[in-house]
């Protein structure tokens, strides 16, 4: 009978050690999002506060162009 209790416990700690780290292992994977926006900006080597490029909506693919303050929906070709 003691085996028995034995063989009966060790198999259920062998669970817990490794069944159970591995079901909490893989319900904590998450994934990263990426940026909705990026801004690429023209290098411009005047000292002008006002500046000059491409906002650029990476979930769409909508682009706008930037001008001295003015957002200007990019035609699609």
């Amino acid at each position: 009978m003691k085996t028995k209790k034995n063989l009966t416990t060790g198999i259920i700690i062998g669970i817990c050690l490794i069944v159970l780290p591995l079901i909490l292992m893989g319900t904590t994977y998450t994934t990263e999002k990426q940026n909705k926006f990026e801004l690429h900006v023209q290098q411009n080597m005047n000292p002008n506060p006002n500046m000059r490029g491409f906002l650029l909506n990476t979930e769409t693919g909508e682009t706008w162009f930037l001008d001295k303050g003015k957002k200007v929906k990019s035609k699609e070709e």
